[in-house]
């Protein structure tokens, strides 16, 4: 009995520790070099931990996760049926084999863009039959664009590592899995406009930019699909004019041209936007993945 009792307290003891480097106190203590009186000396320093980034995004943003339809989205289980599908799946995979190059180096280059031949916007301005025939001719939807932005998001979370800059030219002795933001388009920008109008509204949507801004990599599905509005668009420059100036990846997607998009977010957005992607802007159209499930 005595036995089978120590052997309760132990399992009963053993404390599950979600972050390894921090032991889950929130605070790690790194080592910089100082100057002083003309020698170089180590210094203790204590710094927030990076799993506490991670766990106020969860909580700040619905979307912060990969959404549940697109848990299963992996690279090997993506469908490629025709020459569309294929270019966004090689485009996809060439990125990635990039992507530590990229944002080791801070690259201009960094991001990776999806968006339609002939917009959404532009199909609906259409009536009748020239609307049906736009969309059957110029189909952006049910592609695979989100499946592969959920795939390369999962990736880089469990293949990329980084080390955060805590001094000038010094980097921290704990190497970190990249933080990865995935949201949608219209839930995002309700989160913003609601944090707007709120009670102590600067505060709040202030802490929602610096997270969506400082984040390692911010995947954007569906990009400009949220009603315009002025206020959206000023929001959609302060985030991708930040992520441009400090060099951080944007991976998205629009159902939207390259002309309709500047229209939903803003011209000098969508020239900062280009100005990230290079030549990794695609404009794509192709058949509806989902009108080929009796085929």
């Amino acid at each position: 009995m005595k036995k089978n009792y120590e052997k309760s307290s132990e399992q009963e003891n053993t404390i599950e520790v979600s972050c390894s480097d921090c032991n889950d106190t929130g605070t790690l203590i790194e080592k910089i070099d100082e100057e002083y009186n003309g020698k170089t000396i180590k210094k203790d320093v204590a710094r927030p931990c990076h799993c506490l980034k991670q766990k106020s995004l969860k909580n700040r943003f619905k979307n912060a996760l990969i959404p549940d339809e697109f848990k299963h989205a992996r690279f090997d289980n993506y469908k490629r049926y025709d020459n569309t599908t294929n270019l966004l799946y090689e485009a996809t995979i060439n990125y990635l084999k990039k992507f530590n190059e990229i944002i080791s180096k801070g690259s201009e280059n960094n991001s990776l863009g999806f968006i339609a031949k002939f917009g959404e916007s532009r199909i609906k301005a259409l009536s009748g039959e020239a609307r049906h025939e736009a969309k059957e001719r110029h189909n952006n939807f049910g592609i695979g664009k989100t499946h592969l932005q959920m795939a390369a998001a999962k990736w880089i979370l469990n293949n990329v590592k980084v080390r955060d800059e805590i001094a000038p030219g010094q980097f921290s002795s704990f190497e970190r899995g990249c933080r990865v933001l995935c949201v949608s388009d219209i839930t995002f920008m309700n989160d913003l406009i609601n944090a707007m109008f709120a009670r102590n509204s600067e505060q709040g949507l202030n802490e929602m930019i610096y997270q969506v801004t400082s984040v390692d990599v911010l995947v954007w599905d569906d990009l400009g699909k949220s009603k315009w509005s002025e206020a959206k668009e000023d929001l959609y420059y302060r985030i991708i004019n930040e992520r441009y100036i400090n060099k951080k990846p944007i991976i998205f997607s629009s159902n939207e041209d390259e002309d309709t998009l500047s229209e939903k977010i803003g011209y000098a957005a969508a020239s900062r936007l280009n100005g990230m992607c290079g030549n990794r802007l695609y404009a794509v159209e192709g058949q509806d993945y989902r009108l080929r499930k009796g085929d």
